[in-house]
């Protein structure tokens, strides 16, 4: 026992390092975003769980039309850690020029969009008390998508370079300027307007510029990016380059698409069942506190990608195998505990959020749903990381849209009406294609490395069925 002990430590002390030195500055910048909405959802409670259900109707809809775009995003990342590490900064250099040409195409598209979304609102049969205060709020929200991509581009190639902490300090500064010009406009203090709802949207937009600002500038005029020569050939476009990075963002964003389509459809159907407002409510609570531990593990996850990039990049793949399988350990350890937290908070965490005693007892009964999908979140979050890290991605985009449209939301439907379930039979939909998820992705990746580390012996292969 001892024996086994001592060589897992030597196989994976230092993965375990490098992969958390990594990742916790993604983790803290992560948690940054979630909390601009974790605040956003207080302060907003203070006004009613009509305000909080019409957020929740709108953030749904905002994030189900950006999250193809924030997808694409991913793929930088990876494509920078590979060329960096293969010995070609010039290259990695180009994946930033080219991605922002791409982010800014995408940015205008993803904001037409949701404007069109915030004016279809009132088709999709909701409360119409929701669809009123939604609506303004969507079209505030629509503006924000272009500095959302931009910001997105260069936080991803800093991260690709294994340079995590200025995109974490970064959105800290974007917390403190949503946070403050929240409580100057939902309640009207200093002299400002009360805006309510609209004030949270106009918090967002103007954060969002401010970390866009504050990120480019960083990459484009600190010394220690010189030698990827960013600012020579800015204005030329390259096709292969952003060719590269649709081939792995688009199945990359399609595979976030799937997911949080699946969340977001559950919004949908849980506006069509009994006291719509109260239930999307409590839903919203706990899908807020869920995504609190969801970004942890998504920064874990980006480390790993970034550690199993490197890994392709210099041709070591058994380090690559044990870089990605860290990973998974790492987020299985995380979740474990958070799941633990959830039971032992279900009736006291809710009350953070609202007072009214149905929507506080509701949440609480959807808190032991996401405790007990936690382990499964954690696991497939990784297992979609280090498998882009591979730049595998065709499969995992299948695998998203089977177990999350195929399975798991239409057995939430299924359950939460016809049987009766209520928003507890969406949860049990979630709990099913997220296990689901976990297996196959994890699968994958153990056939994938295997086959790599056993053709190659340290010596360069093709990767095989990418």
């Amino acid at each position: 026992m001892m024996e086994s002990l001592h060589l897992f430590r030597r196989r994976y002390a230092g993965h375990v390092q490098a992969t958390v030195r990594l990742s916790i500055p993604v983790i803290i910048g992560q948690l940054g975003h979630v909390l601009m909405g974790f605040i956003d959802t207080l302060m907003i409670g203070d006004l009613g769980y009509v305000h909080l259900s019409a957020a929740s109707l709108a953030n749904g809809a905002f994030l189900l039309i950006t999250v193809l775009g924030i997808g694409i995003t991913f793929a930088i990342s990876p494509l920078v850690a590979e060329a960096d590490a293969g010995g070609n900064p010039q290259r990695a250099g180009h994946y930033l020029q080219q991605g922002t040409w791409l982010g800014l195409a995408l940015g205008m598209v993803l904001a037409a969009l949701v404007l069109a979304a915030g004016a279809s609102l009132p088709y999709l049969d909701q409360p119409p008390q929701d669809v009123a205060l939604a609506q303004g709020y969507t079209y505030i929200l629509a503006w924000s998508a272009l500095p959302m991509m931009l910001f997105l581009v260069a936080k991803q190639f800093a991260d690709g370079l294994a340079l995590t902490v200025p995109a974490m300090v970064v959105t800290l500064i974007g917390l403190a300027c949503n946070t403050a010009i929240n409580w100057l406009l939902i309640y009207g203090h200093a002299g400002f307007p009360r805006l309510e709802l609209n004030g949270a949207g106009y918090g967002t937009l103007i954060s969002r510029l401010v970390m866009m600002g504050l990120m480019m500038g960083y990459v484009l005029r600190a010394r220690r990016f010189q030698r990827y020569h960013l600012l020579r050939g800015w204005l030329r476009l390259r096709p292969p380059f952003i060719r590269k990075i649709l081939r792995i963002g688009l199945p990359s964003g399609l595979q976030y698409l799937f997911e949080v389509g699946a969340f977001i459809g559950a919004v949908v159907i849980i506006g069509w069942l009994e006291n719509p407002s109260a239930s999307r409510a409590a839903h919203q609570i706990a899908i807020q506190l869920a995504s609190i531990t969801y970004m942890v593990v998504t920064g874990i996850s980006a480390g790993a990608t970034i550690r199993v990039g490197q890994s392709l990049g210099r041709q070591q793949y058994k380090e690559l195998r044990r870089a990605g399988f860290t990973g998974i350990y790492v987020a299985l350890a995380f979740m474990l505990l958070t799941a633990v937290g959830f039971l032992m908070g279900r009736n006291y965490l809710p009350q953070l959020f609202v007072e009214t005693k149905a929507v506080v007892e509701l949440a609480s009964h959807l808190l032991v749903f996401a405790a007990a999908f936690q382990l499964f979140d954690g696991v497939q979050a990784v297992g979609v990381g280090i498998l882009r890290g591979m730049q595998d991605v065709r499969i995992p985009t299948f695998i998203t849209l089977v177990v999350y449209w195929g399975i798991s939301l239409p057995v939430g439907y299924l359950l939460s009406g016809p049987m009766g379930l209520g928003v507890e039979g969406i949860w049990y939909g979630f709990v099913l294609g997220l296990g689901l998820a976990a297996g196959l992705l994890t699968r994958r990746f153990w056939r994938l490395s295997g086959q790599l580390q056993a053709s190659s012996s340290e010596q360069p292969v093709a990767l095989p069925h990418l």
